[in-house]
């Protein structure tokens, strides 16, 4: 009879162990190879340059089994190297298999690598963030604190500062026209993430990050005549692709502060979980864009910026924008002293769209992977 007790615990732990996503995992293992020609007879140097290539094939390995789909993306090339330039403390073990050289005179060299997860992730996820064109991100929290809704959200604004620094092009509800605020503030509420979704594509956002955050005091004692609450703040996150409410993840977690009052306590405890639970999903949204679970957005965002131009010239700039080959989305994001700045969702590169430009009587004046500026010919 005393088995019992001791099998159910030994069934949690397994149903635990094997629960464990992939993502989670701290390491993972690859088998590499790596070769060089032997000149000379020099086996040595042969040696060391097959090692850079096995290191090197490590990596690429790494990357791909750390994100699925990852190697197929279509800037997957650029990923690559900007991990390879920054490379350090990756690969943290190298178990050698085999060492030959060949009748060609080519050396050989197999070997088990270990490949730390949270070293690569630091390196991988902003260089695939970049790579797909810094997706437009809406952030949209609902935040109640003693059982009263909040005007501003602190959670809401401490999340969309996080994925911004990240590299992400925040859309601001404020700047829209194309909702009613009853009608974005009774979707924040309902936590619906079909409703939630339809919004965001009226943001024309690809990618929905919402939630919910509540606040409560628990406890509140005076200390030198002034009286401190204890707050419990909650919070919790989801990310969803805005196109087909598709879930890329899900972040929840608690914070206990003190303050000088039920909202003080709630202000230091949502800024404090804010940042925390972002970190978590920025890397998850930009891994789901490329993996294919999520369906992906289409294209990549470049910021085109035009000056010299009147208001009724920007508009058809724009509007001709959006009938370029290759563009699904052409969105004006601002309009002042006669510059225009405009995201342009385009499967073609910067140098295309440059080019296009041109053809419209834009002078090019700058020229990046992600931006394209211009002026009015005269």
């Amino acid at each position: 009879m005393k088995k019992m007790p001791i099998l159910r615990t030994f069934l949690c732990l397994f149903l635990l162990l094997f629960a464990l996503p992939a993502a989670a995992q701290e390491f993972v293992t690859v088998e590499a190879e790596g070769m060089a020609a032997v000149e000379n007879g020099n086996v040595d140097r042969a040696r060391k340059e097959a090692k850079g290539q096995l290191y090197r094939d490590a990596l690429e390995k790494g990357i791909g089994a750390y994100v699925q789909g990852v190697t197929e993306m279509k800037d997957f090339q650029v990923v690559r190297d900007q991990v390879f330039s920054q490379s350090q403390g990756i690969v943290t073990k190298t178990d050698i298999l085999r060492e030959w050289t060949d009748s060609d005179g080519i050396f050989h060299i197999t070997a088990s690598c270990t490949v730390s997860t949270k070293t690569l992730d630091g390196v991988l996820g902003p260089a695939v963030i970049s790579a797909l064109g810094n997706p437009r991100v809406l952030v949209l929290v609902d935040e109640v604190v003693e059982g009263e809704r909040q005007f501003l959200s602190t959670a809401e604004g401490a999340v969309l500062r996080a994925f911004e620094k990240a590299g992400y092009l925040m859309v601001d509800p404020t700047q829209a026209e194309a909702i009613q605020k009853g009608e974005l503030e009774a979707a924040k509420a309902s936590g619906d993430a079909a409703l939630l979704s339809d919004v965001a594509k009226k943001f024309r956002s690809d990618v929905l990050i919402y939630g919910k955050a509540q606040a409560n005091s628990y406890t509140k004692q005076k200390i030198s005549g002034v009286t401190l609450y204890g707050v419990r703040s909650q919070l919790q996150l989801k990310a969803i692709l805005a196109s087909t409410a598709y879930g890329m993840g899900t972040e929840m977690a608690e914070h206990k502060d003190k303050g000088t009052s039920p909202g003080d306590g709630a202000v230091k405890g949502f800024s404090a979980l804010g940042p925390d639970l972002a970190k978590e999903l920025i890397h998850k949204v930009a891994y789901a864009l490329v993996s294919g679970t999520a369906g992906g957005i289409p294209g990549r965002t470049f910021k085109v910026t035009v000056e010299g131009l009147s208001f009724g010239e920007a508009r058809t700039l724009r509007e001709n924008m959006e009938k370029a080959p290759g563009v699904t989305g052409a969105y004006q994001r601002s309009y002042g002293n006669k510059r225009v700045e405009i995201d342009v969702v385009t499967e073609k590169s910067t140098d295309e769209t440059a080019a296009f430009l041109e053809t419209l009587g834009i002078e090019i004046t700058g020229l990046t992977a992600g931006t394209v500026e211009g002026k009015k010919t005269p």
